[in-house]
Parts: structure tokens; sequence; C-alpha cells
């Protein structure tokens, strides 16, 4: 149930990425051809463009995340040779996580409460909703980081579990 869920997620973000782009070069190429053939253009085309390439950078972060392959550098938490210590590192290493996350959630929903009102030049469009974006990845990023801490804490207790059994059937 789970996996199909995650995978149903990741589909769902890697749809959103995809139409995000498609929109974007349809838009700027479509705007290109009309400026340089016709001598027009589409005046909310590079507005949207803007918009459109936001969403797909808080999709594609989303989805990194998901997906655990965002920069990490680890080289000195492989060195460490106790386990607990290893666990204790990466649980503090979320816990930063979480704590930007909350800054930038806390933020972007102060941005939201000052641009309430305010429109897009070009589309009409309220800004806000670029900063309610912010928010769903900021929420969505942390809940990836909270499933990831579970699934450490589980590994770890199997780990533990296989240990013991090892550790038992060795004595007998």
């Amino acid at each position: 149930m789970m996996k199909k869920l995650s995978r149903s997620v990741d589909l769902l973000l890697g749809i959103g990425m995809a139409s995000c782009l498609t929109a974007m070069s349809c838009l700027v190429f479509s705007n290109v051809i009309l400026r340089y053939l016709f001598d027009s253009g589409i005046t909310w085309s590079e507005e949207m463009s803007r918009y459109l390439f936001v969403f797909m950078i808080f999709l594609g972060t989303t989805r990194a995340m998901k997906l655990n392959q965002h920069l990490n550098v680890d080289i000195f938490i492989k060195l460490i040779p106790f386990t607990w210590l290893r666990i204790a590192l990466q649980l503090i290493s979320a816990a930063l996580m979480l704590y930007a996350l909350w800054l930038l959630i806390d933020g972007s929903w102060e941005l939201v409460k000052i641009n309430m009102n305010t429109l897009g030049p070009a589309t009409n469009m309220p800004l806000w909703l670029l900063y309610a974006g912010a928010i769903i990845m900021g929420a969505c990023m942390s809940l990836f980081i909270l499933f990831g801490i579970r699934r450490l804490i589980e590994n770890e207790q199997q780990q533990d579990a296989l240990n013991n059994k090892n550790h038992q059937e060795g004595e007998a």
C-alpha cells in the first residue's frame, strides 16, 4: 500500500515537472516566433513562464527529497565506527533540515499574507500562489524527512533484532 502510494506521488511529481517544462517551452517558443515573424507577441508569456519555472523547481526539489537525491556529504558519517553515533548524527541532520524547512514555511506564510491582494502585472494571477507553492513544498519535504527518520529507526531495530538472534545462535 505504501509503495503504491509512494510510486503514485513520484509519478505525480514527475508529470507535474514535465508539464511545467512543456508549457514553459511552448510559451517561450511561441512568443519568439510571434515576435520575430509577426512583430507581435503574447504579453503574459514571460510572466507565466517564470511562474511555471518556479513551480517546476518546487516539484523537482520535493521529488529529489523523496528520492534522497539532494547533495549529501556523508564521508565522515561513514567513517564513524559506532552505529549509535552514526544514527545520532543522521537524526541531528534531519532535525536541522526540519528547522530550515520550518523557516521556509514560516517565511512563505508571511509572504502569502503580504501578497494576498497583489496580482501579477501581465497575467493578473494572484502572487500569493507562488508563496503557497513554497509552503506546500516545505510541508511535503518535511513529511519525507519524517518518513526517512521512521525508516532509519525501523531499520536499526531490525538490525538489532538480527544481531541479537545471531548472538543467541552463536552462544548455543
